[in-house]
């Protein structure tokens, strides 16, 4: 504007025989008030020009509290929209993103590493008396909900598939078998036979003889039934197991007497100490895994881990179903809590510092309004201009 301030007065100085001198006058004469006019109209969205406190002057600093609940709600207007942030969800792909950056082996070392060291102080920030009373809660009226007998017939109705039942058997006859070669055990018997037989027959050491008999055909048919798969006491057994899963699953005698246990389980202060105690003796264990050398933790995590990153980039349909999962659970954050961050970005906006937040701006938009200036003292000068030219033409 000081160089425009200059050629009109050199040009209105020696302007006389130099028509053209005129014309250039009157471009700098509307250039300088462009400039002006334009460097009031920059200033007072700032400040009061030249101090002076002039009518709506000042804009920015006057109207912050204003322009700070306006920008909060523009953003939850324009850019916290629960669809437009699930589409962008969807659009980036956080679960193929997720899989290829967990895929390196020091992000993932990194997280489980992490996740290892902020496992034990999340457990030990818990409450251990609401801990051990909701484990409490939860195991004993989950156990109260089953119906035991029910439950055990139903184990063992599994055990018998496949004929598994029949190891047990043989693991019996097998300990039968052990019992009848025992010394100690013969004798047991012997004595127990010699009691039953008349005085006579002992005299003839007839209880040797009868005890002989009995464990002969006693191994012999422990051998037949252990060989064979068929043998008939196999069947009768068979016959037995299913009779009794019947009445566990079926019979309501059985099924009270299984109910009479559980409750005298249930009622037992043991079980109670047991659950604490299980709660307890893993904390410790986690923190002693965490900071031992023998570690389960964290590799455990980083199995985890990679077998999650492996899927994620395999598996196309695993993928859309965690990139909806997420998109939904944005969508649904983004509407609960958009007035929650409209009114933080306003509340922050009304606590900025009236001078910071004004040269801030002037700062960041500073180039810009050099060139409104400048834009403005050209603007006016070639409309001055204008303006010259047509009046003198209208006079000729």
């Amino acid at each position: 504007m000081v160089l425009f301030v200059l050629v009109s007065v050199v040009a209105k100085t020696f302007e006389a025989g130099r028509p053209w001198l005129a014309y250039l006058a009157a471009f700098s004469e509307a250039a300088i008030i462009g400039a002006l006019a334009d460097w009031y109209a920059v200033v007072v969205l700032f400040r009061h020009p030249l101090g002076l406190r002039l009518p709506h002057t000042a804009i920015i600093p006057a109207n912050q509290a204003r322009i700070a609940e306006n920008l909060g709600a523009f953003i939850a207007t324009h850019f916290l929209v629960g669809v437009r942030v699930a589409g962008k969800v969807l659009e980036i792909d956080v679960a193929a993103r997720f899989g290829r950056w967990i895929a390196d082996d020091g992000n993932r070392r990194f997280v489980a590493s992490h996740a290892a060291r902020m496992m034990p102080q999340a457990l030990e920030a818990m409450d251990d008396r609401a801990v051990h009373g909701a484990l409490e809660r939860g195991v004993l009226e989950r156990l109260a909900s089953f119906d035991m007998a029910r439950l055990a017939g139903d184990s063992l109705e599994l055990l018998t598939r496949g004929r598994r039942h029949h190891v047990i058997l043989d693991e019996v006859l097998a300990r039968v078998g052990a019992l009848l070669a025992d010394p100690a055990a013969v004798a047991a018997i012997r004595e127990k036979v010699r009691a039953e037989l008349p005085t006579l027959f002992n005299l003839f050491r007839a209880d040797a003889f009868v005890v002989e008999r009995l464990l002969k055909a006693a191994n012999a048919m422990l051998l037949q039934v252990r060989a064979d798969p068929e043998h008939a006491l196999r069947a009768e057994f068979d016959v037995f197991v299913a009779d009794f899963i019947g009445k566990l699953k079926d019979s309501p005698e059985y099924r009270e007497k299984a109910e009479g246990i559980k409750q005298e389980l249930l009622e037992r202060a043991g079980i109670r100490g047991f659950v604490a105690q299980g709660w307890d003796r893993f904390v410790a264990w986690v923190r002693s895994d965490v900071e031992g050398e023998h570690r389960v933790v964290r590799p455990g995590f980083e199995a985890f881990l990679l077998d999650l990153g492996e899927r994620l980039r395999s598996d196309a349909a695993l993928r859309a179903r965690l990139n909806q999962w997420i998109a939904r659970e944005a969508e649904s954050l983004t509407e609960r809590y958009k007035a929650e961050v409209a009114g933080f970005v306003a509340e922050q906006v009304r606590a900025w510092d009236t001078r910071h937040m004004v040269s801030t701006i002037e700062l960041a938009i500073g180039r810009d309004l050099q060139y409104i200036r400048i834009n403005g003292t050209l603007v006016g000068g070639t409309l001055g201009l204008l303006i010259y030219g047509l009046t003198e033409l209208t006079r000729s």
